[in-house]
């Protein structure tokens, strides 16, 4: 699968066919951008967990007494 848009339709410059070329890019690197997804969500998943969410578990167990 190319990431090159298609010859055949580059030479149409309407917007309909921009959008056509735009989605049939999209669906040639789902598979890539799924992937891109999966670790952006990772990524994110750990900074909240370790900048957030225990900083306010270890508040809460300071406050109790338990830490």
């Amino acid at each position: 699968m190319s990431t090159e848009p298609d010859p055949e339709t580059q030479s149409k410059t309407g917007l309909i066919a921009r959008l056509r070329n735009g989605i049939k890019w999209l669906n040639a690197n789902k598979k890539r951008f799924f992937w891109w997804w999966v670790g952006y969500q990772a990524v994110k998943g750990i900074l909240t967990l370790s900048l957030i969410w225990i900083p306010l578990l270890l508040i809460w167990l300071r406050s109790r007494g338990e830490a």
